[in-house]
């Protein structure tokens, strides 16, 4: 096997064997401890989090700080507040909510209105901090539509596939936006563990492609390592990426227009979503009129190869 790479950041010698160290959604597999609290480190996760998350956070938001202050006005005294329809204590709990929800939003219908001091007091509190808290959500918003991140739809498997005279591994994405990205690149190492003095060691070993650079990215792009004697895989086969938990790391990096900013994409897969002996099916067609559609769901389809034929790469290896 070649020579190993240096360490590119992800560590190298562990007590114990390591899962994967990039994981689907491209983020790095490393739980970060005792490494206290700052503020940032919140907003940057509110920034990255995923939509639904971050919307029922918004919402649990908005929601618990007007229980809170519907409690406080509930508590005091009724004549402090004027315009209470007079009911039950649920009726008047719902009432002190309404007059929540509009001081916090500072609608004011003016139906309820502060009377005494002490909800004047409260109430301008809660308009304040209504309008800091709405220009923190506004500001989280804008944030996270105008983070540029590429959004990169891979293969959920790579392939040991044929070709010209011998073998492959691949693997393909699409862009899964309609931005248009130009100038990509693509840097693509494998990772293997070894026992060196009862220690799990991981070396790393760069991946040539067939094509390192794409201009232009309309359709999908397959990456190819070919796998000859100067490949890393060359000596390797099904049992060497298992005992070793092989995992195929890759980096992608493009200029997209819509944020006018260079885009990084991170992805992986480890030696189990590997499938040795298989050839993609092509995604996109060719109408009668000439238009080429480019489908999505067929970028995971792969065909089978005969048996004989995925026995020659044992043999070539």
């Amino acid at each position: 096997m070649k020579k190993s790479l240096k360490d590119p950041g992800i560590g190298q010698k562990f007590e114990q064997a390591t899962n994967r160290a990039i994981n689907k959604d491209g983020s790095f597999n490393i739980k970060r401890i005792n490494f206290g609290y700052h503020f940032k480190n919140t907003y940057q996760w509110l920034i990255r989090t995923s939509w639904p998350i971050f919307l029922i956070i918004v919402v649990l938001f908005i929601v618990d700080t007007n229980l809170i202050f519907a409690s406080i006005y509930f508590f005091i005294e009724p004549n402090e507040l004027a315009g209470l329809i007079q009911g039950d204590q649920y009726s008047r709990f719902l009432q002190c909510l309404y007059f929540s929800f509009q001081s916090f939003t500072t609608v004011g219908y003016g139906a309820i209105s502060p009377v005494g001091h002490t909800t004047g007091i409260i109430s301008s509190f809660e308009s304040v901090f209504g309008l800091i808290s709405f220009a923190f959500i506004t500001g989280l918003l804008y944030g996270r539509f105008s983070r540029p991140n590429a959004l990169f739809q891979y293969s959920k498997n790579a392939l040991i596939a044929p070709f010209q005279d011998g073998w492959s591994l691949q693997f393909r994405f699409v862009n899964g936006r309609s931005s248009t990205i130009i100038e990509l690149e693509a840097n693509v190492m494998i990772s293997y563990t070894k026992v060196v003095e009862g220690n799990f060691e991981r070396m790393f070993y760069n991946l040539k492609l067939e094509r390192k650079n794409l201009l232009f990215l309309p359709l999908n792009w397959t990456l190819v390592h070919k796998i000859d004697k100067s490949s890393p895989l060359f000596e390797m086969g099904q049992d060497d990426f298992k005992n070793g938990t092989a995992e195929i790391m890759i980096l992608i990096k493009g200029f997209d227009d819509t944020f006018s900013q260079i885009v990084h994409s991170r992805y992986s897969y480890t030696w189990d979503e590997i499938v040795w002996g298989a050839r993609f099916i092509k995604p996109y067609f060719t109408d009668e009129n000439g238009d080429t559609y480019l489908d999505a769901e067929q970028i995971d389809k792969y065909e089978p190869l005969h048996f004989e034929a995925f026995n020659s790469f044992d043999s070539n290896s």
